[in-house]
């Protein structure tokens, strides 16, 4: 039960996945809601009687909280090595409470709203380097893919939670129509916050910090073993000798991230975190809007909704697919299939969405809509929840806190790249925009095929051997194959002898017994 419990919580992490998605699934209807553009808007139209922004500051209310993301993922690696990953999680859920409060009580200055925007994104930031690691290290190898994915479950499930309230709220009159939205974002903070507080700390920070006998009581409790058990045992001094050995140089400096040791994993790590950003997603979740509009739907809070439901219902597939298929082919797809997604999605837009007189080809429309989601789709199976995958199981433990900081800086590095400049680029060429994204897909594929190893059901300490070796990457499925094989002969060795210590406490007994008879019958 207890074993149940803690698998429960440590999934439970996955609410810092929710803040980040709440943020990107209010952001794009707020923008719109009237009382909001009265106050925060630069741009009016007296003729039509509407507000507007100019593309500076739309894109700078809707990617500041990125750049605050970028500098969050960096400054996370201190607060873990200081007060550890669980304590870390708390503090910056707190700090998350905070920054929704500078929003809410913002009134009409647009700027409060940007210094609030980039508060949300330090903690998002943080929180999203602190969630996946701390499940990597705590979760058993056998289902790590799968907890850790729940990241993205609830980031996409945080994402279509707040385009429905947007969709209830912007009728409400006053002030109402927002605050409500940034109130209820600031609840899911208020939740992790104490949720974090039901959870052990990582074995591995607290073999790192010297409090040994609390971290194999840790592993015992999540496993419901005794200490003694030889699995036990066998993690344990694993763990602690691969610790011993990492950190005989002392704390990693972040030029060490660059040496020759793991700058391999380094470089893997934030590029496949930038490229994940690259590939486009967020071009349809923070400009849902305009990007429908042209399509004939003009509804500026239904299209958010309806690639929420999608992006969030099919994420569950990764939770089969990660654990069975794998990280690296599902990637290797996902990207292949997403570049003819935003070619065709490009084309239609390009050459047939709009007719001569101006008007829209409602035909046309349907087919962007429908590859859009094809897309959507795709993401939530592959990129969308395996790069964190990618992250939290790549780097020894020595340098995980500042690579891990690395690598997520470089997905909301991409992603403020993204929600920045897609107004501008956007105004500029129209939908060629997607063949952009589609270039970038194609180009993600072939860095997956020659960068990443397969790492599907090892040990985070046989992962750091695997990238130690010279193993290619589009050999690693093989490596694997020996380790399992290996794991089925350690099991097997391991039952036969506690079949031959069981029969010995047998024989033991039966010659007690037999002596205990002749003693009696003597008698």
């Amino acid at each position: 039960m207890r074993r149940y419990i803690t698998s429960v919580l440590v999934v439970f992490i996955s609410m810092a996945g929710w803040l980040g998605g709440a943020d990107t699934g209010s952001i794009s209807g707020i923008l719109n809601m009237r009382n909001f553009q009265t106050r925060f808007s630069d741009r009016y139209d007296p003729s039509k009687n509407t507000y507007s922004y100019t593309a500076a500051r739309q894109g700078l209310l809707t990617g500041m909280v990125n750049a605050g993301c970028l500098f969050g993922a960096m400054i996370s690696s201190p607060f873990t090595e200081i007060i550890g990953k669980r304590n870390s999680i708390c503090f910056f859920s707190a700090c998350y409470i905070i920054g929704q409060v500078v929003l809410i009580s913002s009134v009409h200055s647009w700027v409060q709203i940007l210094v609030g925007k980039i508060f949300v994104g330090l903690t998002i930031g943080a929180l999203s380097v602190l969630s996946p690691s701390y499940q990597s290290e705590v979760a058993p190898p056998q289902i790590r893919g799968a907890i850790v994915c729940t990241y993205q479950v609830f980031q996409t499930c945080g994402t279509l939670v707040a385009a429905c309230i947007n969709l209830g709220t912007h009728k409400l009159s006053g002030t109402a129509s927002w605050r409500t939205s940034f109130g209820i974002n600031m609840l899911w903070g208020v939740f992790l916050m104490i949720g974090v507080l039901f959870l052990p700390e990582s074995p591995r920070y607290l073999i790192y910090i010297g409090k040994e006998d609390k971290a194999l009581q840790v592993m015992c409790e999540t496993a419901e073993l005794s200490p003694e058990t030889e699995i036990i045992q066998t993690n344990f001094n694993t763990i602690r000798s691969d610790i011993e050995t990492e950190m005989a140089g002392g704390k990693a400096k972040w030029t060490e991230i660059l040496g020759a040791e793991i700058r391999y994993r380094t470089a893997l790590g934030f590029l496949t975190m930038f490229l994940r950003e690259l590939i486009g997603n967020n071009y349809y979740f923070y400009y849902a809007t305009q990007v429908f509009r042209g399509t004939g739907m003009t509804s500026p809070y239904l299209p958010a909704v309806i690639l929420g439901a999608i992006n969030f219902g099919t994420t569950f597939c990764v939770l089969y697919i990660v654990d069975r298929v794998g990280r690296r082919l599902p990637l290797i797809i996902g990207a292949a299939f997403q570049s003819i997604c935003f070619f065709i999605y490009a084309a239609v837009g390009d050459r047939k969405l709009y007719n001569p007189d101006g008007s829209s080809d409602t035909r046309a429309g349907s087919a962007m809509i429908i590859f859009s989601c094809f897309f959507i789709f795709s993401y939530c199976c592959s990129w969308g929840p395996i790069g964190w995958v990618i992250v939290g199981e790549t780097f020894p433990i020595r340098y995980r806190s500042k690579c891990a900081g690395v690598a997520t800086a470089g997905n909301w590095l991409g992603n403020f790249m993204v929600s920045f400049f897609t107004p501008f680029i956007s105004n500029a060429i129209g939908f060629k925009l997607g063949y952009v994204y589609a270039c970038i897909n194609v180009l993600s594929s072939f860095q997956i095929f020659f960068m990443a190893k397969e790492t599907k059901g090892l040990t985070l300490e046989e992962v750091n051997d695997l990238y130690l070796s010279n193993v290619k990457p589009w050999n690693s499925s093989n490596y694997i194959k020996k380790i399992k094989e290996s794991h089925t002969n350690f099991s097997k060795e391991e039952e036969r002898r506690e079949r031959e210590k069981s029969k010995g406490v047998r024989n033991e007994e039966e010659e007690f017994i037999e002596n205990a008879d002749a003693i009696n019958s003597k008698v």
